[in-house]
């Protein structure tokens, strides 16, 4: 494993993207990023405290493009229980790429893909407690608890549960992973609102289902969803 360290970066994620000679598992590591991005192109706010980091995936040729396209749930689970190797917080999985806790966004992930690598960008927030535009809706490690943590810790852990994990899934153990997925899913018995180009629903989480998609309850049938087809909102004052 290389690694790249930054006190600033446009985004870890590029910098991995643009490397000639990229190898599997180089990860880069920035106190800050100055052009961060989420899902679809979104702005993802960072500043210093958080935990900040990309890594390289070399593609497995003997797995195929649709088993891959549950790879952010793996790295999900990876993250979840790489922080409770360091901190022991009632943690859950929002499908399909954030962790949260409390009811608020802890981590975010980014998968990418560039020729024969996927680029996996993830962002905890850990020391920092102020988290700007979006404070109501985000939380860190230090709000939580009142501590300071070592970032690298916890880096280098998720990454380790991320290998063990990913083993796992190259292994032909999804069912395993999935059933882990499940029981911290965040979004499970909630009511959202589910946002595709052309449509607008609203529906009962159930669980995500064996494919990766999202199965939502929607007028009393169920009907699935895929990963990066949709957008999530909970609704307002609902009833869990």
């Amino acid at each position: 494993m290389r690694i790249f360290r930054f006190e600033s970066i446009d985004s870890t994620n590029d910098y991995l993207k643009n490397k000639k000679d990229i190898q599997e598992f180089d990860l880069v590591i920035a106190e800050i990023q100055t052009k961060g991005r989420g899902r679809r192109g979104n702005n993802w706010f960072s500043n210093k405290g958080m935990a900040l980091f990309s890594f390289s995936l070399k593609v497995d040729k003997d797995i195929s493009a649709e088993e891959y396209f549950k790879l952010p749930l793996v790295i999900g689970i990876s993250v979840l229980r790489g922080i409770k190797r360091i901190e022991e917080l009632d943690l859950k999985f929002k499908w399909t790429n954030d962790v949260y806790l409390d009811d608020k966004k802890l981590s975010g992930i980014l998968v990418e893909k560039i020729d024969n690598f996927f680029i996996i960008g993830i962002g905890i927030n850990v020391n920092n407690k102020e988290m700007g535009i979006v404070n109501e809706v985000a939380i860190s490690l230090k709000n939580k608890t009142g501590r300071n943590y070592i970032v690298d810790d916890i880096i280098f852990a998720v990454i380790d549960e991320f290998k063990k994990y990913y083993k796992k899934f190259c292994d032909g153990e999804w069912k395993y992973i999935l059933d882990e997925i499940n029981n911290k899913n965040y979004l499970k018995n909630k009511i959202v609102n589910i946002a595709r180009t052309n449509e607008i629903v609203t529906g009962k989480v159930n669980e995500i289902a064996q494919d990766g998609r999202l199965e939502v309850e929607i007028s009393g049938e169920k009907r699935f969803f895929d990963i990066g087809e949709v957008h999530i909102k909970r609704v307002k004052n609902e009833i869990d």
